[in-house]
Formats: C-alpha cells, structure tokens, sequence
C-alpha cells in the first residue's frame, strides 16, 4: 500500500474540507450498507480516515461492530477523537492503526467499505487486497469501494470546498498531472484568511493510483468476488458458485 504522507498537511483541513463535499458519497454508501445483517460480525472499514464514513457505517447499521483501519498517524488522532467522544462509537469501533493488508482482521466480516483509500493501493497490493476480503467474507457480505480517480488525465487547478469556521474562511484547491497511464500526482493547497488578510497558506502533493469501476469488477472477479456500479461505488459480494 503506498504511503500518503501528504496528510501531515492535510489532516487539519480534511472534515471542513470533505464533510459536505463528500456527503454525496457517503449518502450513496449508507444506501448500499442499508438491509445489510452485521449484527454478528464486523464491517471493515478501510482507511478510515477521520471517521466521517466511519460514522455514516455506525448509523445505518446501528447494531454492528467496526474494524476502523487507519495507517495514517497524522488522521488518527482525529479519528481516535471522534470515536471517544461519542459513547456509542466508543463501544463499537475498534482503530487498528497499520494498512489493512498487514491489520489482524477478524477471520470472518460482514463487509467492508473502502471510501476514499483504493487510490492508495497498488495493482498488486489491490490483488491482495480482493483476496483477503474475499477469503473473510459471509456469503451475503458486502463490500462498497468508491471509485474516485478511473483515468489519468490532467486536472487544472480546481476550488474543491470553501467553509467558514467562526471569522476564518478556508479554502482548498486541487491539481493533477499524469505520472504515467496508472498514476497521477496531485497538488493540494489550502487557504485560510480572516477577512481580507491571508492568514495560512500549506501545500502538499502525492501520488495516487487511478482505477476505473470496470478495472476493480475485473480484478476482483479474478478472486472470487462479483457485483455491480451504482453511482460512484462498486458494491460487490461473494460470486455465484457455478458448481
């Protein structure tokens, strides 16, 4: 799994930076966790971040527990602040903090969701990943990715959220450039002024891997796993047996 150290900058900035510019996202992942029966075992959810998906899991399954995998030292304490502070979340989820591929996942899950972290995956780590789902999955599990960059293709600079918090209105701005046909380098900047009067300016950039939905059917269908698009997510399941 690549390490994207870019969230020492971006970690301040990321719930007012994605909470109602990614509430779309997750409004159709909740949709497609919905009727889902996790009462018995975990849902995973991968690269929690924050938790801001890691709360819309705990809603519309209420009676669930969650696996919250976060690598990421610069998101954890967000995350570990979110999941303290509300009771209910305390009791449920449980932060492992390493990638998922070297996590001790639970041997059998319900699901899993991976929103807003395939990009960070590898071909061959997205391999291994399949697998490994695959091999904890229950019959009827599901598992809901968010397919966020399919091409690699130049993105000119972009305003991608605007808020306010209290005098301060922030801004972040974000930019693309191929690497090759399989990657594209972003640049993110985020701005912070009190009235007229710039009072922060931080830039970071990574490297993150493009997929498209029919990639992540092809991939997993090589490892048992099936399903479908819906909107910006691919939910797939265990394959029919053909036997």
């Amino acid at each position: 799994m690549t390490e994207m150290t870019g969230y020492a900058v971006t970690a301040q900035f990321y719930d007012p930076m994605t909470e109602a510019s990614h509430a779309h996202v997750r409004a159709q992942i909740t949709d497609a966790l919905n009727g889902l029966d996790a009462r018995s075992h975990p849902i995973v959810d991968i690269g929690a971040g924050t938790g801001l998906t890691t709360r819309a899991i705990a809603a519309v399954l209420p009676e669930t527990e969650i696996v919250a995998v976060e690598p990421d030292p610069f998101m954890r304490p967000a995350l570990m602040t979110r999941i303290w502070s509300d009771p209910d979340l305390r009791r449920r989820v449980s932060i492992l903090p390493m990638p998922v591929l070297d996590a001790p996942l639970p041997p059998v899950i319900a699901g899993a969701v991976a929103s807003a972290s395939l990009v960070h995956f590898s071909p061959a780590d997205r391999a291994r990943l399949w697998t490994l789902l695959e091999e904890r999955l229950l019959p009827a599990g599901r598992i809901v990715v968010e397919i966020q960059c399919p091409l690699s293709r130049e993105i000119p600079e972009t305003l991608l959220a605007t808020e306010r918090i209290g005098g301060v209105h922030y801004e972040g701005w974000a930019s693309a450039v191929p690497v090759d046909e399989q990657r594209l380098h972003w640049h993110l900047t985020y701005v912070a002024r009190c009235g007229d009067v710039e009072i922060d300016r931080r830039s970071t950039d990574h490297v993150c891997w493009v997929i498209s939905s029919r990639d992540v059917l092809t991939e997993a269908r090589a490892s048992g796993l099936d399903g479908a698009v819906t909107g910006d997510l691919v939910v797939l399941g265990k394959a029919a047996s053909t036997t």
